[in-house]
């Protein structure tokens, strides 16, 4: 059994830059992978948003540790109709998940994964979705169960992938 420990973020100035050491790479890879090139001051704002936002209700951010090692981050929610943008309601999303490149494919991911489908479960979610990355997105997601839709986001084009999770009765 691999033994993650997981970490719920605060917003304190600690776990934004907790987070911020992790998005940073994070957000580079997706630019690599598509081409572009964010600017920093963007990123930065981003990560603020996540950070003010970590508290809410049905928004779940965790850090993830091996160790003492950050090794990666998840960022989640349950979507809810007042929500802006496309949202399904009732549905838990994927908005981030990350792994740093040099623990992937060793189980970590996967474990991570389960973490963040726990806690939509406890939470009363049956389905989950998200969009996934062509490069290193779509593998992994459909190697832990996910299905491509066929439907791309409106707001990011990337085909959106669905997984209906079995619930405690």
């Amino acid at each position: 059994m691999i033994e993650l420990k997981f970490v719920t973020l605060k917003n304190t100035g600690r776990h934004h830059k907790l987070l911020e050491s992790i998005m940073l790479p994070y957000c580079r890879e997706l630019d690599s992978n598509v081409g572009r090139e964010t600017p920093e001051a963007t990123l930065k704002k981003f990560i603020a948003s996540i950070v003010s936002m970590s508290e809410e209700k049905d928004r779940f951010v965790e850090l993830c540790y091996l160790g003492e090692h950050l090794i990666g981050f998840t960022y989640n929610k349950i979507d809810r109709e007042e929500h802006r943008g496309y949202v399904r309601p009732g549905w838990g999303y994927v908005m981030e998940f990350y792994v740093k490149s040099e623990y992937r494919r060793k189980g970590y991911g996967r474990e991570n994964y389960k973490h963040l489908e726990n806690i939509l479960k406890s939470n009363g979610v049956s389905k989950i979705w998200l969009t996934a990355d062509p490069i290193t997105g779509e593998p992994f997601w459909s190697a832990v169960g996910f299905t491509n839709s066929g439907e791309k986001s409106p707001e990011n084009n990337l085909y959106i992938y669905e997984k209906h999770i079995i619930t405690e009765i």
